[in-house]
């Protein structure tokens, strides 16, 4: 299966950042279990949070969105957590941020990616996030089971990850959405997508004029029907390899997890149809609707930690 790997004893190194409001700080680094041309993206790197006083055994993945300005404001969120008794970490997704090559703009690549390159941006991101989880266990941080929190690309992520890893119990998502139908001809975060299909317009490496897309789409939810288990997304037939890394693919394996999702009533980055759709695949889960945009939904960040604080703790 695309995201399986062979575990393997991870060598990470900590670097101690400081105290505040008693979490304690670290960053990590250790060799990310996927390969690319790329040597910044080659290691994977991330921000834990100890609380001084746990009040769970369990730990949270914390998984910011694309782009190049969030990760601070999203930090937000983990060392919150932790101030409450969990210990989170923030992973740093491949290609952003400290991962991102010299000369590209944080994100960017993902974003613009061929077919092939997405499948393997898509393939290191959830195996990154496992292997994490790993070392989190070998440290004891956590006992084997986790939370995991996803905001607008880290939630699609987030969604593959937690449908391939039972390890993950409790699931929060917001902003984000599946279908890529819908997300590639709609979002305005795409447009760059679609200007270059527009230039290029080769379907032989790229696969997409709206056209095609939807005709490819009207085979998926058939497809979605028959994975019986995750080992069975790349044996079943698919009509396009988009289908392997649609957070949609994975959203009726969630089912039997707490899931709390927020969705923007005037996000103009995920399609409103997106997010709809992958509310009813993972079976129709508590959902909150923000009066915000995509940016603007950050203000309803206590409210978000609240829900997490008693989802994680307390249910």
């Amino acid at each position: 299966m695309l995201y399986d790997y062979k575990k393997a004893k991870i060598d990470a190194k900590e670097n101690f950042l400081g105290t505040e409001d008693h979490v304690k700080k670290y960053k990590i680094q250790y060799k990310s279990f996927i390969e690319t041309p790329y040597e910044e993206a080659n290691n994977v790197a991330g921000y834990l949070f100890l609380p001084e006083e746990r009040k769970t055994d369990s730990a949270l993945i914390f998984l910011h969105g694309m782009g190049d300005r969030n990760l601070v404001p999203l930090s937000w969120f983990p060392k919150n957590f932790a101030e409450n008794g969990i210990p989170s970490f923030l992973m740093i997704l491949p290609y952003h941020f400290e991962r991102t090559p010299k000369g590209m703009k944080s994100g960017k690549k993902v974003l613009l990616d061929d077919m092939e390159d997405t499948i393997k941006d898509f393939q290191q991101s959830v195996i990154d996030v496992r292997t994490s989880m790993d070392w989190l266990e070998e440290k004891g941080i956590s006992n084997g089971e986790f939370a995991l929190m996803g905001v607008s690309f880290g939630g699609m992520v987030g969604t593959i990850a937690s449908g391939v890893d039972e390890r993950i119990k409790k699931v929060i998502l917001v902003i984000t959405g599946g279908n890529f139908r819908y997300i590639t001809w709609k979002s305005l975060a795409t447009r760059m997508l679609r200007k270059k299909y527009e230039m290029e317009a080769n379907t032989d490496v790229y696969g997409c004029t709206e056209e095609i897309c939807e005709k490819v789409h009207e085979h998926y939810a058939d497809y979605i029907r028959k994975l019986k288990t995750p080992e069975d997304i790349d044996k079943v037939p698919f009509e396009k390899e988009c289908f392997l890394f649609d957070p949609l693919t994975f959203g009726h394996f969630l089912k039997n997890r707490k899931v709390v999702m927020y969705n923007a009533i005037f996000d103009e980055i995920i399609p409103k149809k997106s997010s709809e759709l992958l509310w009813e695949e993972i079976g129709k889960p508590e959902r909150h609707m923000l009066f915000a945009d995509h940016i603007t939904s950050i203000f309803y960040k206590k409210r978000i930690l609240k829900r997490g604080l008693d989802l994680i703790l307390k249910e």
